[in-house]
């Protein structure tokens, strides 16, 4: 009995480490919110990434393509090339050196970097940050349902149009 408790207790206990530690690759900015919405923006974006990457270049004016080679160049996740993109354009650098940057001392994490570029938590340039990636994700969410629902509005009128279809050959059947 104790050992099924213990080896129970253990697989619970990697099961909530696995995850820890998958959401921290994700997202390490040292303010938890901030994580979050990047976790968010990375789960979003992974819908739609073309319309990802043509929001984040009309959003910090960056070229799409270098927006799109920091990403495969340097394997960053959405939430990853949201920040580098922002940090780019708070630092007025490329995309790309951002994102070598990160890429180079990734387990220090954003706000590490951040603060190394001259940016520091709870400055205006911080908090803008911050905004741009809650008004980010909440415009995801909304083209998400969006999508969703013209989604529904489609398959309906599939189903409608088949509903049709069907009762027309079946009309013509019984008129023989």
């Amino acid at each position: 009995m104790k050992k099924n408790l213990t080896a129970a207790a253990c697989l619970i206990f990697l099961a909530l480490l696995a995850s820890g530690i998958a959401f921290a690759e994700q997202a390490n900015t040292g303010d938890r919110k901030l994580d979050s919405l990047l976790v968010k923006i990375d789960e979003r974006a992974k819908a739609d990434p073309d319309g990802f990457f043509l929001r984040l270049s009309q959003k910090h004016d960056f070229p799409e393509g270098e927006i799109r080679r920091a990403k495969e160049q340097y394997d960053l996740s959405y939430g990853d090339l949201f920040m580098a993109t922002g940090l780019a354009l708070k630092i007025n650098r490329p995309v790309g050196d951002v994102a070598a940057e990160y890429k180079q001392n990734q387990g220090r994490g954003w706000g590490v970097l951040a603060m190394s570029m001259g940016i520091k938590p709870g400055s205006p340039a911080f908090k803008e940050l911050k905004a741009n990636a809650y008004s980010s994700a909440k415009h995801m969410k909304a083209k998400a349902k969006a999508r969703k629902r013209q989604q529904k509005l489609d398959s309906e009128k599939e189903r409608k149009l088949n509903r049709k279809t069907q009762d027309e050959s079946q009309g013509k059947r019984k008129k023989k």
